[in-house]
């Protein structure tokens, strides 16, 4: 991952987890879902990982580290049992907690002794479980990838379940709800996993269809789906994706729905970025420039009392900065907390965009994942995870108390009796 190349002469990362050279100002982040060859190749993808130890994140060594280690083993392992019994509300309620463990920690050897459970119960969970177990799989099978990211044979997994993913877009008894997660999850998958031009464009095809749709929640996801593909593609592939988005993009900026605008106009703005990286002469080539800058006006002085008054609020300051960006008064970089010693900085877009998108994902749980998963460390360029200094149990720690109060009471026992016999001479 990682790997750098040239196409038309510009330089680019492909899998290019940090993208093009693209930017935006500071704002706030919005970003806060039975076939035996099928068995047999997920056997061989698993049978192939290694990972490093749980117990290194929660001290090597350590009794305490050990003790929380089996209590998270006892913990998978009932909820990989409770997954596969025949009653659908624990089916949900364990698929949950699986989502919940992976999501919440780098899991390492933990998950490594496990994996072909996991897998075959993403598997028949996709494939045979109720609408909330597919959704909930295929926001497993994310945190799946991100997991096991750094494997050769990642690739391989992605052509495996992709079009058991596509396959469950057609089905017509998903929500809304259920229907916009499984296409951002689709995306995730192919952004962590793939680096085939071809994989990009059938996902983007799959996009682009559903902005006609006519759902709020399916809309938006799909244009921030959109953009998160644009950060992985080449100079020509955004140059040809551009083409085709700016036109449906920009009539969404009329949508009744706020989220719907923002996203569109956030998608605007990094197609607009990414444009003039790679061709000085893109404002040229956007027919009625104007027209578009006058409605992004609009927008950022919107005052609409039809509108809710948090919506306004919130559309005229995200359409402020999206107006900024599109008249290439340039950005201001954003700084992401890691850890107490360090940060991360979201120099262009791109990157912001691609933090969103693991937000989204991780939750709560992001700074971890930044701070020890190898994997989600590279696709933002940031190295190794440093060393940490271990620290102690509440059990160790009274140890140690105990041993300091009894040295304590005997140098003070030791002082008192030399005192008294320097009093009676």
């Amino acid at each position: 991952m990682g790997r750098r190349g040239k196409v038309d002469g510009d330089d680019y990362v492909v899998n290019g987890r940090r993208g093009g050279k693209s930017g935006r100002n500071k704002r706030s982040n919005r970003y806060d879902g039975d076939s035996s060859d099928v068995d047999d190749d997920m056997s061989s993808f698993v049978s192939n990982t290694s990972y490093q130890t749980y117990a290194e994140s929660v001290g090597e060594g350590s009794e305490s580290g050990f003790e929380e280690i089996d209590a998270l083993d006892q913990r998978f392992d009932s909820a990989l049992e409770g997954a596969a019994l025949k009653n659908t509300v624990v089916r949900e309620k364990n698929l949950k907690i699986i989502q919940e463990l992976l999501a919440g920690k780098v899991l390492g050897e933990v998950l490594l002794k496990r994996k072909l459970e996991v897998v075959d119960v993403i598997e028949k969970s996709i494939k045979h479980g109720k609408n909330k177990e597919r959704a909930a799989s295929s926001r497993i099978l994310v945190l799946f990838a991100l997991q096991t990211g750094n494997e050769p044979d990642i690739e391989a997994y992605y052509n495996q379940m992709k079009p058991i993913m596509i396959q469950l877009l057609s089905d017509k008894s998903f929500s809304h709800e259920h229907l916009s997660g499984i296409l951002y999850n689709l995306t995730v998958l192919c952004f962590l996993c793939s680096d085939n031009i071809e994989d990009r464009k059938e996902v983007s095809e799959i996009l682009r269809k559903y902005l006609a749709f006519d759902n709020a929640d399916v809309l938006a996801k799909s244009v921030a789906a959109l953009s998160l593909i644009l950060t992985i593609c080449t100079p020509t592939e955004r140059n040809n994706q551009i083409k085709l988005l700016i036109d449906p993009v920009r009539a969404l900026l009329t949508h009744v729905n706020v989220d719907v605008r923002i996203e569109a106009g956030e998608l605007l703005a990094h197609m607009f970025e990414l444009g003039r990286d790679f061709n000085d002469a893109f404002d040229d080539e956007i027919e009625d420039l104007e027209q578009l800058i006058q409605d992004l006006e609009g927008l950022s002085t919107d005052a609409a009392k039809f509108r809710a008054k948090k919506d306004r609020k919130q559309q005229r300051s995200s359409f402020r900065e999206i107006l900024d960006i599109v008249n290439g008064e340039g950005y201001t970089p954003e700084t992401v907390k890691v850890s107490q010693n360090e940060t991360l900085t979201l120099e262009s877009y791109s990157e912001l965009v691609q933090y969103g998108a693991l937000k989204q994902i991780l939750g709560s749980a992001t700074s971890v994942h930044l701070g020890a998963s190898p994997f989600v460390r590279d696709i933002f360029g940031l190295g190794p995870p440093p060393l940490t200094v271990e620290k102690m149990s509440k059990v160790e720690k009274h140890e140690i108390k105990k041993m300091n109060a009894a040295c304590h009471k005997a140098r003070q026992r030791n002082i008192s009796k030399h005192r008294d016999k320097r009093m009676i001479l």
